[in-house]
């Protein structure tokens, strides 16, 4: 593993999360994309449409592996909405 896969450190501040970003969310043990900030809360997104809020520092930056897995599930998400299985 590399330092950027074991890395586990929360922000310190919302101006640190950035729109787009692919992030942990450890109360919903899920990774996801950054969609805004507002004040203290972080609005994420799921290839899926699942979308919900969380506080800052209950996220993390995610690893390239959780990059990846959320890429495959976008890719997913595409598959079915064409209608493969």
């Amino acid at each position: 593993m590399t330092t950027t896969e074991t890395q586990s450190a929360s922000f310190r501040s919302p101006e640190e999360v950035t729109v787009g970003t692919v992030v942990f969310d450890r109360d919903a043990d899920m990774v996801a994309v950054v969609r805004e900030v507002k004040g203290l809360v972080v609005g994420l997104e799921r290839p899926t449409g699942l979308i919900w809020g969380v506080a800052y520092a209950r996220l993390r930056p995610g690893t390239q592996r959780e990059e990846r897995q959320l890429q495959a599930l976008a890719k997913l998400q595409r598959a079915r909405k064409r209608g493969m299985p």
